[in-house]
């Protein structure tokens, strides 16, 4: 992006255009230089002690994951929610392994289906399958362009610190 004729980012807080040579954000405050020691699991423990303010969704992997792994389990796992469930973001994981249970329910119930329903519920549910499939495959290109949003934070002792120092 150019800002201005110069080179821009933007925020992983509040999606604002910045700089790359600044330090901070100009909106919200945040400093750039600490989003290298964000993690995942620092990520999870703010959600689990319901702290979502703390958690920023960014599009870099954090250190203590591996863009490889997630590759692997969204390609592979993708259908069960694999990739959600490898960064913590267990409700669209558990959204997706329910998709992957009604869409084998469906399967192995099609037969019986048909003759009760006359195909009108099946082409409901092939639509919504359909959409499922979609959205698998989507997931698979935003994991590989580096546009899958992963919560992270800083970890606690860590932001304590740091905030009393500003």
């Amino acid at each position: 992006m150019a800002m201005f004729g110069r080179d821009t980012k933007k925020c992983p807080r509040c999606e604002a255009k910045c700089l790359l040579s600044q330090l901070r954000c100009p909106e919200c405050g945040l400093i750039f230089s600490r989003m290298e020691n964000a993690t995942n699991k620092a990520g999870w423990q703010r959600l689990k002690n319901k702290e979502k303010d703390a958690v920023l969704y960014v599009k870099n992997v954090p250190p203590d994951l591996k863009k490889w792994k997630l590759i692997l389990f969204t390609v592979l796992f993708g259908l069960f929610g694999g990739g959600y469930f490898y960064v913590k973001r267990w409700q669209r994981g558990i959204v997706y392994l329910l998709g992957f249970i009604l869409l084998v329910v469906c399967v192995v119930l099609n037969g019986y289906l048909v003759s009760i329903w006359q195909g009108a519920l099946i082409q409901l549910l092939g639509f919504f399958v359909g959409i499922y499939g979609v959205m698998w495959i989507l997931d698979i290109v935003f994991v590989c362009t580096g546009r899958f949003k992963i919560p992270v934070s800083l970890p606690k002792e860590e932001s304590n610190e740091n905030s009393s120092g500003c």
